[in-house]
């Protein structure tokens, strides 16, 4: 978890299926980072966790860390776009399993198109933005899933912040 701005932010885990306990609160005024126990007693591997910030930031990821897609992932990053200059949310598609797979990123809110694949071999990865402050007044809210497993996905919501006036989502 990581505050860029002036002040700290404050961030909440919550557990949405397979152990019991949280919320875990986190105050961060630059950056940390922690676990989640998905081991035996834990969800055996199985694992469904919610992460809640500041304007709306939610980043919920589900799957099993024994199956076969335990070495795919999807970072998010907020940054710059050269076709707008202008803030962008950027999506990390990281492959480190042994065998080809398709992420597959679709709109929650906000934008009407979509869905987009893309297909990533295996020990490779790939990025693509979504120019949600050029427009949809810098909000965001879309799910990736990976082929091959159905328990696996990641979404991404949130607002990116400029400093502008916005819209409320």
């Amino acid at each position: 978890m990581t505050s860029t701005g002036s002040r700290a932010a404050h961030f909440s885990a919550y557990v949405n299926a397979f152990r019991s306990g949280a919320p875990w609160q986190y105050t961060v005024s630059s950056s940390t980072t922690d676990f989640f126990n998905c081991g035996s007693g834990f969800g055996d591997g199985k694992y469904d966790l919610t992460v809640v910030g500041p304007n709306r930031f939610l980043r919920r990821v589900t799957g099993n860390a024994l199956s076969a897609s335990r070495g795919v992932e999807t970072r998010s990053r907020i940054a710059v776009t050269s076709s707008t200059g202008k803030l962008a949310l950027w999506l990390d598609f990281v492959n480190g399993s042994g065998s080809a797979v398709t992420f597959t990123v679709t709109s929650n809110n906000y934008r009407g198109d979509g869905p987009w694949t893309y297909a990533v071999a295996g020990g490779q990865s790939t990025s693509d933005y979504f120019d949600a402050v050029a427009y949809t007044n810098g909000w965001y809210d879309f799910t990736v899933t990976v082929t091959g497993d159905t328990s696996w996905s990641r979404r991404f919501t949130g607002h990116i912040e400029t400093g502008s006036p916005s819209v409320t989502g």
